[in-house]
């Protein structure tokens, strides 16, 4: 039987590091001014907001006022509010990098990443080393999967501001995107030597796990879950770890976890399932198998594995439904071709099983899918062709005792006497308990006029209980 390691789709969530804001030109000299400034640096955002306001019933056009109540409304996380306040303040004649800034996050904020990036770029253009600006374009073209854009942005933030975190955090994020895991791990430690955030964590988390660094990217998952133990996706990429690690349980728990937490990732559920597989929960394993198709996740893997989950619990025909529908979709699947052919040679569809042998062959060689149809072949009695396949498969594993084995059977049948023992002695050296080696040996030297060497195998079969031993011994008149 084949062993395969499942592939996950590590999905992930993006949080956005801490954006300081700070007040601009402060009014010394009206108290109601002066007093929503600092009730804004006291993180009283809601009373400085309606001072601001107060203020602004006496100078409606005041730019600064605008701006700053602007930074109230953001921090409040009213971001439509705040566009309207930085546009008056730029409208009103503060076309200062900052109120475009300050604009442009709120459009971030709000998923406008090309807004955002026009804000962005007039911040630009009155200061080029906004190392703020170039890093929420950078940041906003992510978001719009134009990573290599981003990286130039990036880069230019890096160069402008070298301890600017975000600048690094989010270059991190998009060297990930692009690929370049060593990179992305390296801007990653240096934003967490700057400050250190739990989203950075999980991007590095994600990140160790692109480079199978699986023990690491436990580690960061450990920290990102102390800090927020309702973080779904954490424990779903903390799973995948397990998983690789071959840690079933802990998989299964912290898919469990990620479930419970946010039911609609039809990944999770596929994932939850390899886990059940794995552990030969196979009935437990159906309905999560069942849900991740019917939320869409409905590509050829996720049929073949599926199809694989039914072979186990012997339900052939929902097994062959599925791996028919995973061929449909998929036409270079060698794996789906293989356990088709594997579930078609339990129904004694010896011919199907070479068809199917054959096209998986065309894609992959593969000692078992050699074997599997010099098995089928051996049974058509095309023990010519069942020896090539059994050759084909020894080349690509020398030490195959089941295909030694057959072969040696095959030889028996095609009258080879001598390359038939040399094939069955070898199979006994690497597996002394089959009675089917046993077996075949004893009629064998019978044919070869070894009448006591015939007995002794014959009776060994017996002892591994191979089914006919007996009948063959009593037609041998062995004592």
């Amino acid at each position: 039987m084949k062993k395969f390691t499942q592939q996950f789709l590590a999905a992930t969530i993006l949080l956005i590091n801490q954006t300081s804001f700070a007040q601009r030109d402060k009014d010394d000299t009206d108290p109601l001014f002066t007093s929503a400034y600092e009730k804004f640096d006291k993180g009283e955002y809601k009373e400085s907001y309606n001072e601001y306001t107060a203020y602004l019933t006496k100078k409606p056009n005041d730019n600064n006022a605008l701006y700053n109540r602007g930074l109230c409304a953001y921090e409040m996380k009213d971001y439509k509010d705040g566009i309207t306040n930085f546009s008056k303040s730029i409208a009103n004649g503060r076309k200062k990098h900052d109120a475009y800034y300050g604009r442009g996050l709120c459009n971030y904020k709000l998923l406008n990443y090309k807004l955002a990036i026009l804000d962005f770029d007039s911040a630009i253009i009155i200061k080029p080393d906004y190392a703020k600006a170039l890093t929420f374009k950078g940041a906003s073209l992510k978001e719009l999967k134009n990573y290599k854009a981003a990286l130039v942005c990036l880069d230019k933030a890096v160069t402008s501001d070298p301890n600017y975190e975000s600048a690094f955090y989010y270059r991190g994020i998009v060297k990930y995107y692009l690929e370049d895991y060593d990179g992305g791990l390296a801007d990653c430690n240096k934003a967490l030597a700057i400050k250190s955030y739990y989203d950075t964590y999980f991007w590095r988390g994600l990140i160790y796990l692109s480079l199978k660094k699986y023990k690491e990217s436990i580690q960061d998952y450990d920290t990102v879950i102390h800090q927020d133990p309702k973080y779904s996706t954490a424990y779903y990429n903390r799973a995948i770890s397990y998983y690789e690690l071959q840690n079933y349980e802990k998989a299964l728990s912290d898919g469990n976890k990620s479930i419970e937490l946010d039911a609609t990732k039809p990944e999770a559920y596929y994932n939850r399932a390899l886990a059940k597989l794995e552990l030969g929960k196979y009935k437990d394993a159906e309905p999560d198998f069942n849900a991740a198709i019917d939320l869409k996740l409905d590509d050829a893997k996720h049929y073949l594995w599926r199809g694989m989950n039914y072979y186990y619990q012997n339900k052939d025909a929902e097994a062959l439904s599925d791996l028919n529908m995973s061929i449909q979709k998929k036409k270079d699947n060698e794996t789906a071709y293989y356990y088709r052919a594997v579930i078609k040679y339990g129904l004694d569809d010896n011919k199907g099983v070479v068809e199917d042998c054959t096209s998986a062959l065309a894609l992959k060689k593969s000692h078992d899918t050699y074997y599997q149809r010099g098995i089928s072949r051996y049974i058509l009695k095309d023990y010519t062709g069942a020896i090539e396949d059994f050759n084909e498969s020894l080349a690509l594993k020398p030490d195959y005792k089941l295909a030694l084995l057959e072969r040696g059977i095959t030889y028996y049948q095609t009258e080879k006497d001598n390359l038939a023992l040399a094939d069955l002695n070898k199979a006994l050296e690497l597996d002394p308990k089959s009675g089917r080696a046993y077996f075949y040996r004893g009629k064998l030297k019978k044919y070869m006029s070894d009448v006591q060497g015939s007995c002794a195998d014959l009776r060994q079969a017996v002892v591994l209980k191979y089914d006919k031993a007996e009948e063959e011994l009593l037609k041998n008149a062995c004592k």
